[in-house]
């Protein structure tokens, strides 16, 4: 698995930036300004292929700062004003960085340029065609203040412009979910040898509109002993790894379950959905239908007696089991007939819909203490739990909370999570032995080795009840059909997401009620060729 790991698209955070440039420099001996003109080359070509190509008269405006990121913007203006382009540049004085003022003296050579702040300068931002973000690069780490505020706040109030940032938008995190209290905003991002988690994480990622990466010459040999240690959250730990990756298509295809022609219902997993209370029966029937739907061979829900005999009416495929006097919702004397039969099931599901009576997180904790198999708990089995139940089971479990679920169980505000949602996966995931799936835009998912993949499908449309549900069952009918707990989850968050992109692109709105998903599952498989294997 770790060869096919290997076809992902690894992100970069910015300690790895730096060793991978340290070695480039001065342990292959490349020099600092070529590998400076090679990145300008590489945002010099995009922006005249993809928009002065029809529009050469456009007024360019490159905004470059003091460090090597505002080098790498002069070397852009340089290059375009010798194609011949209206190029003009507003900077910040002097940059701090020997190479950047290399590049500043030899734009000199062929353009002038106008400091911010002054009139001049803030004219040629609002007039422009064209914006070049190249202010502040992946090194920034405080917030933006003063004249530099005031210079992006008229970057962002020209709403005309074609702007693109030059490697990450000034002010975004290149670690993390959040932006340095203002950030430009952008629609392409030219980033360098290697994508920038924060770039993949809201709000990063409406600042850095479409990201495209540009190999620069930096040879990808990436740092295996790094360490993480933000010192900006007190989500820190100084023995985590940093690998980072993106989900594809690609990996996710291969991923997928093989369907052999003389193959059965047996060979596909039984999945048990403990799931369901009086009021809420619709959680049920949505995870085990969605499991059916992602090709388990059987799904059994145990539900109270109230919900037995309703779910089949709502789909003939689902089975239903029920312990005895559990009328309405579950308790703790009921876990033992939910242990006994959970031995004959390939994976268990458990939460959605169970409510939060105070006789149901014995139940919950229990079944998590005791359940040896796959298990995945999501909704009202996290709100029935406590992380030392969670730390204290054997197994590693999946669970799946959004942001305010995961707040309760780990005693972190939103806030904080929301801000630091890859640090605080990664170092959860570790701590509590579990795949952690931090649901929201870009949903982050960690494992207990400290990995940390980012799933870029989905759409605001999954925003709507029993969205959840459906990606529990996803994940379930894989973890049923053998996948490991991690590879269900990456596999069950990406077509869960893909599911909702592809409905949406369909039928033209961003609205739709989470059985909807199904048909949307279908034109998901279709666009990434999910087919029948021999």
């Amino acid at each position: 698995m770790q060869s096919q790991r290997e076809n992902l698209i690894r992100l970069a955070d910015a300690k790895t930036l730096r060793e991978m440039e340290r070695y480039a420099i001065e342990d292959l001996r490349i020099p600092a300004i070529v590998l400076m003109e090679n990145a300008a080359r590489s945002v010099a070509d995009w922006v005249e292929g993809n928009s002065l190509k029809n529009n050469p008269e456009a007024a360019v405006v490159v905004c470059c700062g003091k460090g090597n990121n505002g080098g790498d913007g002069f070397a852009i203006a340089r290059l375009l004003a010798t194609r011949g382009y209206n190029i003009n540049v507003v900077d910040a004085g002097n940059p701090s960085k020997s190479d950047a003022l290399k590049n500043k003296q030899l734009w000199e050579k062929v353009g002038v340029s106008a400091s911010f702040p002054d009139q001049n300068a803030s004219r040629m931002i609002e007039e422009a065609d064209v914006l070049i973000d190249a202010i502040f690069g992946v090194g920034m780490e405080q917030p933006i203040e003063g004249a530099y505020r005031e210079w992006i706040e008229i970057f962002n109030s020209n709403k005309r412009a074609l702007k693109i940032a030059v490697d990450i938008p000034s002010g975004v995190s290149t670690d993390e979910s959040r932006i340095f209290g203002i950030a430009a905003k952008c629609q392409y991002t030219i980033t360098f040898q290697a994508g920038k988690p924060g770039c993949y994480q809201y709000p990063g990622a409406k600042y850095s509109g479409n990201v495209i990466t540009r190999d620069i010459s930096i040879p990808k040999t990436w740092p295996e002993n790094l360490i993480i240690n933000n010192e900006n959250s007190d989500v820190s730990d100084s023995n985590i790894s940093t690998y980072t990756f993106l989900l594809n298509e690609d990996y996710i295809r291969d991923l997928v379950p093989e369907r052999a022609e003389d193959s059965h219902k047996g060979n596909f997993g039984h999945l048990l959905s403990v799931c369901g209370s009086a009021g809420m029966g619709g959680a049920a029937t949505l995870t085990c239908l969605a499991a059916l739907k992602n090709g388990v061979g059987l799904a059994t829900a145990c539900v109270p007696n109230e919900l037995r005999d309703r779910l089949p009416g709502q789909s003939p495929e689902i089975m239903t089991v029920t312990p005895h006097n559990a009328p309405e919702f579950f308790t703790e004397v009921h876990a033992e007939f939910v242990e006994q039969i959970a031995e004959s099931h390939d994976a268990i599901v458990l939460g959605c819909g169970l409510g939060v009576h105070s006789e149901t997180a014995g139940f919950v904790q229990q079944l998590i203490k005791n359940l040896e198999g796959p298990l995945l708990i999501d909704a009202d089995g996290l709100n029935n739990l406590d992380q030392e139940t969670l730390k204290a089971r054997l197994g590693i479990a999946v669970i799946t909370p959004h942001p305010r679920e995961l707040s309760r169980l780990s005693g972190k505000s939103v806030t904080e999570i929301q801000e630091n949602r890859i640090a605080t996966v990664r170092r959860l995931s570790q701590e509590w032995n579990v795949v952690l799936l931090l649901k929201g835009a870009f949903t982050v998912i960690g494992s207990p080795d400290a990995k940390i993949f980012i799933n870029p499908t989905g759409n605001s449309a999954l925003s709507t009840a029993g969205s959840g549900d459906v990606l529990t069952g996803f994940i379930g009918a894989f973890m049923a059909q053998g996948l490991s707990p991690l590879d269900a989850s990456l596999t069950g968050a990406f077509l869960h997401g893909l599911a909702a992109d592809c409905f949406v692109e369909q039928n033209n709105s961003n609205y739709m009620l989470a059985s909807d998903l199904f048909e949307g599952l279908r034109l998901a498989r279709n666009s990434i060729k999910i087919h029948q294997k021999s």
